[in-house]
């Protein structure tokens, strides 16, 4: 069976189902540096963990891997 509910293919969605914890991606937060990004609705972003506000060209920087 094909498709994706909320985002995620059938096979993860059963994965979730059985109590599987591989089912998602987890991100390491020993490693340096952000993480993740919060939109704060003036085109700009709240980094995670450092909270420093930053535009979106800054924010594809630091996001990418």
């Amino acid at each position: 069976m094909s498709g994706r509910i909320v985002g995620l293919p059938w096979d993860a969605i059963q994965k979730l189902q059985q109590k599987d914890t591989s089912a998602r991606e987890t991100i390491d937060t020993s490693k340096q540096g952000d993480y993740g990004a919060d939109p704060i609705g003036d085109g700009t972003f709240r980094m995670v963990p450092s909270g420093d506000i930053v535009n979106l060209a800054e924010r594809n920087r630091r996001l990418a891997k």
